[in-house]
């Protein structure tokens, strides 16, 4: 059998995995293993990121994602951020939790300096408090929601990034996050809401992709590349997975991937890129 092939014609997204295990919350759907009893510290070196944004510059990229773990949690966040921003715009994939006024209002001074946008995605798992921490943590909700709030005090237009794992409608989240944004005057539209896929472990699922016709472009392979410590990958989700490393740099990773995994076929299933910005 031959699994399908994506050719990657450009780079327009670049994710950074600023820390792979470290992070506040222990979200029972997280696809990274760690160790439940031992506080992990695992961090993207500063020259790392810094030699693959100067690659990344040749790319025609339109945009770069930090991500984790809790990439806030890199002690050099606001250094990586900055630098990150001299040369696109830069998303934060974050729970929230670190983000009170005092940040918030820091975060716009960081932005101001630069002429690139900073967005921030804040993790919920749904509108319903008790749905949402039975997943994330208790406390996580008022964090995540407080998050949202001071973001939106300080001029940023945040946005909520759904793991669907209730399998609700997106219409029922649209409005269910609308109303409680409301309450603090912030009128979220569509472009506001992020629903990213729960992610299939049956590893026969990816045979089903052999005669299964889909849209390249809809999957973030086809544009995207994922720096970790231990190289590149050619999906945030397949991380640090041999199956999906793509070589050790951003100059001379390879173009072609393999859809091989079981994860790769709830992508395709998704029918739209699941971690890049949808305008993006």
């Amino acid at each position: 059998m031959q699994a399908p092939v994506v050719e990657t014609e450009e780079l327009n997204n670049l994710f950074f995995e600023l820390t792979n295990k470290c992070c506040n919350l222990k979200c029972t759907h997280c696809y990274i293993k760690r160790n439940p009893f031992k506080k992990e510290k695992d961090f993207l070196s500063l020259d790392k990121i810094k030699q693959s944004l100067i690659m990344a510059k040749k790319e025609n990229l339109k945009s770069v994602y930090l991500t984790g773990g809790e990439p806030m949690m890199h002690p050099d966040f606001n250094t990586i951020l900055r630098m990150c921003l001299k040369i696109s715009n830069t998303t934060i994939l974050t729970n929230g939790t670190f983000i009170n006024d005092k940040k918030a209002r820091f975060l716009r001074k960081i932005d101001d300096e630069s002429d690139f946008e900073t967005i921030y995605r804040i993790s919920f798992e749904h509108f319903d408090e008790q749905k949402n921490d039975l997943i994330r943590g208790r406390g996580s909700f008022r964090k995540a929601l407080f998050a949202v709030q001071n973001l939106y005090k300080y001029d940023f237009n945040p946005i909520i990034s759904i793991t669907d794992y209730y399998k609700e409608p997106r219409e029922k989240m649209f409005e269910g996050f609308y109303e409680l944004c409301k309450k603090f005057n912030f009128e979220i539209g569509q472009i506001n809401l992020k629903i990213t896929p729960y992610f299939n472990s049956d590893p026969n699922t990816f045979r089903q992709l052999e005669t299964f016709e889909f849209d390249s472009n809809k999957l973030d392979c086809k544009n995207s590349r994922i720096i970790s410590s231990k190289g590149v990958f050619s999906c945030p989700i397949l991380c640090n997975d041999f199956r999906a490393r793509s070589g050790y740099s951003v100059e001379g990773c390879s173009k072609k991937i393999y859809l091989d995994t079981e994860k790769c076929y709830t992508c395709v299933m998704h029918k739209t890129k699941a971690f890049a910005n949808d305008w993006m």
